[in-house]
C-alpha cells in the first residue's frame, strides 16, 4: 500500500487509516508544518536578536530605551560611518504601539534595526509557504469534492 491513498470513502496517509478529509488535512498539517520548524527557528531568532533587551548608555528622551543584540554586535563588525549628510531611516521601539521613525549614520546600526523586519518578512513567507505546501498536498490526495478552493488574494 502506497502511503497515501482514498480507501472506501476515508483516506490513508503516513500510515494511518481511515481519515476523513478533516483529518486527513490535520495530518498533512502536521507533517508541512515539522518540515519547516528549523526556518521557523531562524526566522525567531532574528526577531528576538533585534528587540531591545541590552541596558545602554543614556540615550535621548524621546529614543527607544535599551538596544538589541544585532544592533550592539552589528554596531562594531560593521563599523562603518556614513558622509555628513547621509542617514539611514529605521524603525524602532519596543512594541507596534511604541514604533517610531528614526536614522543613523552608522551601516551596522542600520543593519542591527533591521533584523527583526527581516525575521518577521521571513516569517510571513514561510507562513505563506507553509499554507501553499498544505493545500497542494491536500489538494493532490483528496477526492474532487474535498479539496480547498481558498485563495489569497
Amino acid at each position: 500500500m502506497d502511503t497515501t491513498e482514498q480507501l472506501n470513502g476515508t483516506y490513508f496517509y503516513g500510515g494511518m487509516s481511515n481519515l476523513t478529509p478533516q483529518q486527513l488535512w490535520w495530518a498533512i498539517t502536521a507533517v508541512v508544518v515539522s518540515d519547516y520548524l528549523e526556518i521557523t527557528v531562524v526566522d525567531a531568532s532574528l526577531i528576538i536578536s533585534g528587540q531591545p533587551i541590552l541596558g545602554a548608555r543614556a540615550k535621548p528622551g524621546n529614543a527607544t530605551p535599551g538596544t538589541s543584540i544585532a544592533s550592539k554586535y552589528l554596531s562594531k563588525w560593521l563599523n562603518y560611518q556614513l558622509p555628513r549628510g547621509y542617514r539611514l531611516p529605521t524603525l524602532t521601539g519596543k512594541s507596534i504601539a511604541t514604533l517610531k521613525w528614526t536614522s543613523t549614520n552608522n551601516l551596522g546600526r542600520f543593519v542591527g534595526r533591521n533584523v527583526p523586519w527581516l525575521g518577521w518578512v521571513l516569517s510571513f513567507m514561510t507562513i505563506y509557504q507553509i499554507q501553499n505546501d498544505i493545500k497542494y498536498t491536500y489538494n493532490k490526495i483528496a477526492l474532487p469534492k474535498d479539496r480547498i478552493q481558498w485563495t489569497y488574494f
